[in-house]
């Protein structure tokens, strides 16, 4: 779809509300949420084709930074708060290697799940990991971009950090 037909209709259509987004990779989509998903061919890095800046409220990343090279996650994360409203949030979740690792060396997970964990299942073209953080990591990111860390979980192997824009 041509660049000025998709930024007519997100207009049109999203700035009647509040404007949040959904950044999947084959995920499910979220009622009221713009959701972009990378398995559709949606560019995820870069959001100034969806949405202007300071315009969203809410940005949810959930098992998207896994798979990003590691030397674009500045970038990516740069964009992603450009885009945030004052006291817009922004949700990421991911795979914590901290606690894959620990869950490991306790022998709580096979090899083959680890290499899984760690790498992706490989199952897919997209289904590779190319990049391991932790939760300390990702708030120790978003902490450095001016964003205070309202809540941060770690549930079984994931972690989820959601930060606010000051």
């Amino acid at each position: 779809m041509e660049q000025g037909v998709r930024r007519s209709i997100q207009n049109t259509l999203y700035r009647k509300v509040q404007m949040k987004i959904n950044i999947t990779i084959g995920g499910a989509d979220k009622n009221g949420y713009l959701n972009i998903s990378a398995l559709k061919d949606l560019e995820i890095r870069n959001l100034d084709e969806y949405v202007d800046n300071a315009e969203c409220f809410e940005i949810i990343a959930e098992d998207i930074v896994d798979y990003m090279p590691k030397q674009e996650l500045p970038q990516v994360l740069d964009n992603w708060v450009s885009k945030l409203r004052h006291q817009g949030t922004i949700v990421i979740g991911g795979t914590d290697v901290y606690e894959v690792c620990k869950m490991f060396a306790q022998e709580a997970l096979s090899l083959e799940e680890l290499n899984n964990l760690m790498h992706g299942e490989q199952s897919q073209g997209w289904d590779v990991r190319l990049n391991q953080l932790t939760l300390q990591q990702m708030c120790s990111e978003l902490e450095g971009r001016g964003l205070k860390v309202l809540k941060k979980r770690i549930n079984g192997f994931k972690f989820s950090v959601e930060a606010e824009r000051p």
